[in-house]
């Protein structure tokens, strides 16, 4: 029982600590590749090398009001250009202390639309949905009433 003790408070400190590294996102746009679209399925195999994870820098590519207390992050994004809807997924930078959802200030041309706009904080997030810390603290409370 001991070792259960121990094991439960570990795992939540693994789910919950932030990686030190820049978030990794994934970069495409479905008016270039039409798989960008939803269902965004970029882990089949058959179609694994169309897609990439791409490194965000928080330092790279970062412009003002961001450029000094940014932090990267994955955006996924939604809108009608001349009339055609496009997804296209990939970097942004937001302020450190934003932790909303919701993408910085879009700036859209004159034939630009956005309906759709959201930001996430981990590696691939802006891709299909991800179930991998839902499933992770869902497992903590199941694992203790299983070995009790």
């Amino acid at each position: 029982m001991a070792n259960l003790s121990l094991f439960v408070p570990i795992l939540l400190l693994a789910v919950f600590i932030k990686e030190g590294e820049p978030v990794r996102c994934w970069t495409c746009s479905s008016d270039l590749n039409p798989l960008c679209n939803d269902p965004f399925l970029a882990g089949r195999s058959d179609n694994s090398y169309l897609f990439r994870l791409e490194n965000c820098d928080s330092n790279s590519g970062a412009t003002y009001p961001y450029l000094t207390s940014s932090k990267s992050v994955c955006k996924k994004q939604k809108k009608y250009i001349n009339g055609q809807m496009v997804v296209s997924r990939g970097c942004t930078w937001k302020r450190q202390d934003d932790y909303s959802y919701q993408c910085p200030s879009n700036t859209n041309g004159p034939n630009e639309v956005t309906s759709f706009c959201e930001t996430c904080d981990y590696d691939g997030c802006n891709g299909a949905a991800a179930v991998g810390k839902t499933i992770a603290l869902l497992a903590a409370p199941l694992t203790l009433l299983l070995f009790k």
